[in-house]
């Protein structure tokens, strides 16, 4: 009898321990949360675009935002491993509220739609662009975001938005580019250099390696300290989850210190049954600057160039315009990370990847070959 119920004691303390090695983190890209009164609409008359924007996603949040809540609810409720936490990779509300009263009633707005979601794991807030953007924004970040950045970490010393979060073996470093107060590189290296965990994340809302044709990236004008970043993340093994450009988008970038892979999730959902992409770009180089051909054609070389030299490095690259959202799962018996995406609000997801392959340069090219394969089937 004793031994027997040793054995049982045994089981499950191996249970438990094989359990806390593997955990999964829901992942959204920009949502741009917005509502009619969060605007003054006389700053913004004189904005035609701005307007325009402000407009869609008014109507974007109206028509989708609860239903892709409760979606992303059931999601946690019920995937394995157990989701630990939400990470949003910034422009979280849409800013361009216009006054510092209405920033504020904006920042309010979009932390009551953060509490009314209720998740049971904890929202992990990268701040977006726009998330500061507009007469009072950056004040009312300061309010009201990181506030709620404390208690869903219940880290009361956080003071602003470049800080790190750890979930057993993992940790995401959250990073701040806006913030001139802090040099976002000596900080991500002083958090790296320190951790402990098996598996690291490095969470910014604007990329490190350009994958549009746009080629907005962190550091663009200043190569140097790029090259410092690249080499940081590279040493330590890290994977950036980014956003910004309404992209899904992974790429593993060779570096003399290893490869960068990064993660680009895209959460806002026009269309809530986009389900298949359109196309997928599988070939990293010049010709992705004339994807989209309106857009600044005076800088259509220097955008080539630019991506030219990238294509140097790359090895693995898709990219799509699906949105919706991402689950990473770690196992550290294992010591994989794998990606899903889920396009829209699609129940299966759309996509898997090894990103723990696409460490390994060798791997991310047999990677690449399978992908297309894949994507040539679909």
């Amino acid at each position: 009898m004793i031994r027997h119920l040793f054995f049982i004691i045994l089981l499950v303390l191996v249970s438990v321990q094989t359990n806390a090695q593997k955990s999964s983190f829901l992942v959204l890209g920009d949502l741009h949360y917005d509502l009619s009164g969060n605007h003054n609409m006389e700053w913004l008359a004189n904005k035609p675009d701005d307007v325009r924007q402000v407009k869609e996603y008014i109507d974007y949040t109206k028509n989708n935002w609860n239903d892709f809540m409760g979606i992303l609810r059931q999601q946690v409720l019920t995937v394995k491993p157990p989701v630990k936490a939400v990470i949003q990779l910034g422009d979280l509300s849409e800013g361009l509220a216009g006054s510092e009263e209405k920033a504020g009633i904006m920042a309010t707005n979009a932390m009551k739609a953060i509490d009314n979601a209720n998740l049971p794991v904890p929202w992990i807030i990268v701040k977006g662009n726009h998330d500061v953007t507009g007469p009072g924004a950056v004040e009312a970040f300061q309010q009201f975001y990181v506030p709620m950045i404390r208690k869903q970490t219940k880290r009361p010393e956080i003071n602003n938005a470049s800080y790190s979060y750890i979930s057993g073996d993992v940790q995401v470093i959250c990073l701040d580019p806006f913030d001139k107060d802090i040099d976002m590189v000596s900080f991500l290296e002083k958090e790296l250099s320190a951790s402990k965990a098996k598996f690291k994340f490095v969470a910014v809302h604007q990329p490190v390696i350009p994958v549009t044709e746009r080629c907005w990236h962190m550091l663009k004008d200043n190569p140097g300290k790029r090259e410092k970043l690249l080499e940081v993340i590279a040493r330590h093994k890290a994977i950036v989850l980014t956003a910004h450009l309404h992209r899904y988008s992974v790429v593993s970038r060779n570096t003399p210190f290893g490869s960068v892979v990064q993660v680009m999730v895209n959460s806002v959902v026009k269309d809530r049954n986009y389900l298949e992409p359109s196309h997928v770009i599988t070939e990293y180089g010049p010709a992705i600057a004339q994807n989209v051909t309106d857009w600044q054609p005076e800088t259509l070389e220097s955008r080539k160039a630019i991506l030219a030299e990238e294509a140097k490095h790359v090895v693995f690259y898709k990219q799509t315009d699906l949105p919706g959202y991402a689950m990473i799962k770690t196992d550290g018996k294992k010591g994989t990370v794998q990606l899903e995406y889920y396009a829209a609000f699609g129940k299966e997801s759309y996509d898997k990847i090894d990103l723990t392959e696409l460490l390994n340069p060798a791997k991310a090219i047999a990677a690449k070959n399978i992908d297309a394969k894949q994507n040539d089937l679909k």
